[in-house]
């Protein structure tokens, strides 16, 4: 059962279509313990939050605003492909102020983790889905358990199902 009650205005997807997908999103958590899924669960919920600056976001306490899912989402993809520490410029076309900058030592010790990287993919796609770079929410579908091993195609398939009835309205609540 999803806990999200609102939207931010920003968001494109109607209520229930993100609700219907925070809903599969941590159930394929709860089945996988895929950090993709727990990755792209988190940046769901943070969008419904209510607690302003306190609100738990995918990498630090900040207000769902639309500036910061965009700004989470570029920190999220550049992670999830292990990129360098980005150059001060890097974070200030994003709108980054520098107080709101991972420090050198986080993002190396998210990028040099797996775990971290898979995390930061479900943060990537979540917030890629929901601001329209990302049309098919079937990417928040992972590919690896929390053991790092494959998914079985046939679950895959469920997931990925389940996260295209979304788009298409046809989610079974």
């Amino acid at each position: 059962m999803s806990r999200l009650r609102r939207l931010p205005d920003w968001v494109g997807h109607p209520l229930p279509a993100v609700a219907d997908a925070e809903s599969i999103l941590l159930v394929i958590f709860d089945e996988t313990r895929a950090p993709q899924a727990l990755g792209s669960w988190v940046s769901l919920a943070w969008l419904g939050a209510e607690e302003g600056p306190d609100t738990t976001g995918p990498f630090r306490r900040e207000a769902p605003t639309e500036l910061a899912a965009w700004a989470a989402m570029s920190v999220a993809g550049s992670v999830a492909d292990a990129e360098l520490y980005p150059a001060p410029s890097w974070w200030a076309t994003r709108g980054i102020a520098r107080p709101d900058r991972m420090s050198r030592q986080e993002w190396e010790e998210r990028t040099g983790s797996t775990w971290e990287r898979h995390y930061a993919r479900g943060v990537a796609v979540a917030l890629g889905w929901v601001t329209g770079e990302l049309i098919d929410p079937r990417a928040m579908c992972p590919t690896l358990n929390g053991g790092a091993e494959r998914i079985s195609s046939l679950d895959r398939e469920r997931y990925r199902t389940q996260l295209h009835r979304v788009a298409a309205g046809t989610a079974v609540r």
